[in-house]
């Protein structure tokens, strides 16, 4: 069976990381659906530290590309200059959100006795997953098109 060069195994990663965006986006937003961690429970409850240990995680796979344990060839080739693209593209999609998130809390009436973790909670929740969905659907569109 030969073996596949860097092009080939970044792209079949290319793909992947496209499909896992999109899951983890999804999944991540089913969970906040099913346990609102802040909502109706004590601040030390360990869904509240799960929630915040998944957003930053999935904020650092956002932020990296993913990818990190790969060598350095698949990492160049993984985040070329249209990956990079949609990249931007996606962290201004969540920026959006989070902005219309919170301009919405301030304005609505039902956020006014709301505390700040509630306020945190519900402008982050949408905007991450709102930025990989971005980067999936604008690197799954790429790769059609290719």
């Amino acid at each position: 069976m030969p073996s596949k060069t860097p092009v080939e195994i970044a792209d079949r990663l290319s793909r992947k990381r496209a499909l896992a965006s999109a899951i983890a986006a999804a999944v991540f937003l089913m969970v906040q659906v099913l346990t609102h961690p802040f909502f109706g429970v004590d601040a030390q409850h360990p869904r509240t530290g799960m929630w915040a240990v998944n957003a930053f995680a999935l904020l650092l796979i956002l932020a990296t590309g993913g990818g990190l344990v790969y060598n350095r060839q698949i990492r160049q080739l993984l985040h070329d200059e249209l990956s990079r693209s949609h990249y931007r593209t996606a962290v201004v999609a969540g920026y959006w959100i989070a902005m219309v998130v919170a301009m919405g809390l301030i304005v609505l009436p039902v956020s006014q006795g709301m505390g700040a973790r509630e306020a945190v909670y519900l402008i982050v929740t949408p905007s991450i997953p709102a930025a990989l969905l971005t980067f999936a659907y604008l690197e799954h569109r790429a790769h059609r098109d290719a």
